[in-house]
């Protein structure tokens, strides 16, 4: 009796271990932007970083308005902007540094911030949304006047919801002249 218990489990450990797949890193597949809820603005710097080293750096981007003047007047408040550059190839951050100019408040901002160390399996995690498949693969960093940012994780446009908050705060006022690099 006991060695048939014994031949069950071995036999059971063996087909699991058989149907079991092995963990295989691939690569994934992520985008940035930078916007505002009222103001106008520009991105000037976008620097990330993986494990300490830049693995993508931009010295500069667009310029855009934020959420259109009558969506501001009816107070729908939303982040509005644009995408970045391509990150193709590029390892997921696990830290990262925006400088954006904000037309309302006349001052540049440096938002830095630690990205969560699950962030590649949050952004691999796949969603049913009607009849396609989404996943939050977009980190979005919204600046508002006064230098508050939010840094969200979100999906295409197919609309999984809601947007992840990763983290906020108050960004760093940049006082040297960026003529000067």
């Amino acid at each position: 009796m006991m060695l048939r218990s014994f031949i069950m489990v071995v036999g059971l450990c063996v087909s699991l271990a058989a149907c079991s797949s092995p963990h295989v890193k691939t690569p994934v597949n992520w985008r940035y932007g930078t916007g505002s809820n009222i103001d106008s603005f520009c991105t000037t710097k976008a620097t990330f970083y993986h494990n300490g080293k830049i693995v993508s750096s931009y010295p500069g981007g667009g310029c855009n308005a934020g959420a259109p003047y009558k969506d501001i007047i009816d107070r729908k408040y939303y982040w509005a902007g644009g995408g970045g550059l391509p990150t193709e190839d590029v390892p997921v951050p696990d830290r990262a540094s925006i400088e954006m100019v904000s037309f309302y408040d006349r001052k540049r901002y440096r938002i830095t911030v630690d990205l969560p160390a699950n962030l590649a399996r949050q952004m691999q995690q796949r969603y049913q949304v009607g009849e396609r498949i989404d996943q939050r693969n977009w980190l979005y960093f919204g600046l508002a006047p006064g230098g508050y940012y939010e840094v969200l994780l979100q999906g295409d446009l197919l609309g999984v919801s809601p947007d992840l908050l990763l983290t906020r705060g108050i960004a760093e006022e940049v006082t040297d002249d960026w003529r000067d690099k």
